[in-house]
């Protein structure tokens, strides 16, 4: 998970897949600012955090446009891309994303479609990847300052 701090306050959390999404946007457009969200730490203000609202205004155009998407349950959200990513650690098992299949359980038997999580009513739904990129957005809009950074488990 990657932290979002706003004004020296966490604003939220992202799974690293949504943000390596950003960042492959970001290279594609040359948004360097954006691109910077791929060597975290990395921490934003000034005249770099006024690049970066303009950089997320294209990753997030661009996201729409084609139609981006990523994977929610209950309160994940993940945006896995050619690889399946790790999403938690459950008593069953260990939880992963795919693009195509969404989320599975692996344990020791053979992988399941990932129906099950803390939230018993939650389903696995297909959701729009700038709806997933929504906290960041949100926090460089409204930030001063911004800082990023993995989380330590």
């Amino acid at each position: 998970m990657v932290v979002l701090v706003v004004d020296g306050e966490q604003a939220g959390l992202l799974h690293r897949s949504v943000l390596d999404r950003v960042v492959e946007i970001a290279d594609r457009l040359d948004c360097r600012s954006a691109a910077a969200f791929g060597a975290l730490p990395v921490s934003f203000s000034g005249t770099d955090l006024r690049r970066l609202r303009r950089d997320m205004d294209q990753v997030v155009a661009f996201a729409d446009a084609a139609l981006r998407t990523g994977w929610t349950l209950g309160d994940l959200a993940v945006a896995p891309g050619d690889r399946p990513v790790r999403v938690a650690e459950t008593s069953g098992g260990t939880l992963w994303a795919d693009s195509v299949r969404g989320f599975e359980l692996r344990g020791s038997a053979d992988p399941r479609k990932g129906v099950t999580h803390a939230q018993p009513s939650a389903t696995a739904q297909r959701t729009a990847l700038s709806d997933l990129m929504a906290p960041l957005v949100e926090a460089v809009a409204r930030a001063r300052v911004l800082e990023v950074f993995e989380r330590v488990s």
